[in-house]
């Protein structure tokens, strides 16, 4: 019987066909694995391992991310529709490897958008059901190329012609793409055209890529465009300036067999419901969990509106303080005021926080409760009979701490809020001015 019409149905029977397969083909054991998981009906051998759990030691699934790439489609002439849905094993989430704007860079990925951190989902419908599983596999080829060579696509091809002219391209070149290193900002040119073609072009291809400085590697994994009906690739770069080609073909060498539409391994569901994936659940939960949470509004909600003399609408604290409190306040403050006339970073500021701090009283309290008398005493009407050029040492400190001792007060009477830090930040400005201000 020709081992292409061999069908295992276990695990063990994978392995034993691969052997085979590997004997008869010289082929390596892991592609050995993937073209015998594929001869089963799966998608490679890592499929087939999570889908059979029969052996009497069960296979350790795959670290990593699980990623879903959706296309929808419809059927105009016979009305019938659906979903298809392909999920695969990542290293990192999609959106690690690629942003959403750069996934118009790539005609594979051009109408697909964001459905969830674990979700892409394609923008428009698709003719019929087969065109949606080739859409969904093209894409997927390109995420696991994406994730074994940390690549992303690009739009500047003329980064990878010699001499940035397009007329300097490569003989023969098909179903090609540019791409790009973050890290190194270097380019590399992906062509992917019929084995025959490539072949026919051959020797001007290599003559080429002398003339030119470049290299050409052809990796045993066969591409994105179009592997199972004939298409290759072939990666291309300047020798100098461009990505060395060897760690890439190295890491596309340790692919699995790219995904096609036959044998069809995602699931067909009908269009509606729409797929929503498990990340896109666990994210519309989280943001549930963080709208109940309270909103951490800085304090704002502690301050209402007034209007300030001669300066328009402004915020105060929302409360009072005690007229003992003000009355405290305002004396240490006039203090300050009297021995600092000539120190403009401490007069200037005192006298700014004292006058807001009459304005608060003003609305804190009416007529009744303060009258006209007391209230102008509070913070003004200070002495004015010395002016001192300078100030020792030891007045200074008694000066700070009256300073500190102000904060403390508005501190312990009014609720945290933008008003109130403004203000005490005024205070910490003159409290500087005034340890520097030196004989």
């Amino acid at each position: 019987m020709p081992k292409e019409d061999i069908r295992p149905s276990s695990l063990g029977g994978i392995k034993r066909l691969a052997k085979s397969l590997k004997a008869e083909r010289g082929i390596q054991h892991m592609r050995a694995l993937d073209e015998a998981a594929l001869l089963a009906g799966f998608q490679n051998f890592r499929h087939a391992s999570q889908a059979l759990r029969n052996d009497a030691k069960p296979e350790r699934p795959s670290s990593g991310y699980k990623t879903f790439i959706t296309v929808y489609w419809e059927d105009r002439k016979t009305g019938n529709s659906g979903r298809e849905t392909l999920s695969i094993m990542l290293s990192q989430q999609w959106s690690d490897l690629i942003t959403p704007p750069q996934l118009k860079n790539h005609r594979a990925l051009f109408h697909f958008r964001p459905e969830g951190p674990d979700h892409l989902a394609r923008h428009y419908l698709v003719e019929s059901q087969s065109k949606a599983r080739r859409a969904t596999c093209a894409a997927t080829r390109i995420l696991q190329f994406m994730d074994a060579t940390k690549l992303r696509p690009s739009k500047s091809h003329s980064r990878v012609y010699p001499g940035g002219r397009s007329s300097n391209a490569i003989p023969g070149r098909d179903h090609y793409s540019a791409w790009y290193d973050r890290d190194t900002k270097r380019y590399l040119f992906v062509d992917e055209p019929y084995e025959a073609a490539a072949n026919s072009n051959a020797a001007k291809r290599t003559a080429w890529a002398q003339r030119h400085g470049y290299v050409i590697a052809k990796p045993t994994w066969a591409g994105m465009y179009n592997p199972n009906g004939g298409s290759r690739l072939y990666l291309i770069a300047n020798m100098k300036k461009g990505i060395p080609l060897e760690p890439i073909v190295m890491a596309l060498d340790r692919l699995p067999a790219p995904v096609v539409e036959t044998p069809w391994v995602g699931e067909s569901a009908p269009a509606v419901p729409f797929f929503v994936s498990p990340g896109a659940v666990a994210e519309a939960k989280a943001k549930k969990l963080e709208q109940k949470k309270p909103r951490q509004t800085n304090g704002q909600c502690n301050s209402i509106g007034y209007v300030q003399t001669f300066a328009g609408p402004r915020r105060r604290p929302k409360g009072k303080m005690s007229i003992e409190a003000h009355a405290e306040v305002g004396s240490l403050l006039k203090t300050v005021l009297v021995a600092s006339p000539r120190r403009k970073g401490v007069y200037n500021r005192v006298n700014s926080i004292r006058s807001e701090l009459d304005e608060w009283t003003q609305c804190e309290y009416n007529y009744g409760e303060l009258p006209s008398e007391r209230f102008f005493e509070l913070y003004y009407h200070e002495s004015s009979s010395t002016f001192p050029r300078y100030l020792s040492a030891d007045e200074r400190r008694r000066h700070i701490d009256s300073l500190e001792r102000v904060k403390q007060i508005l501190s312990s009477h009014y609720p945290d809020c933008p008003p109130l830090r403004s203000l005490i930040g005024k205070i910490n400005s003159a409290i500087k001015s005034m340890q520097t201000w030196v004989s």
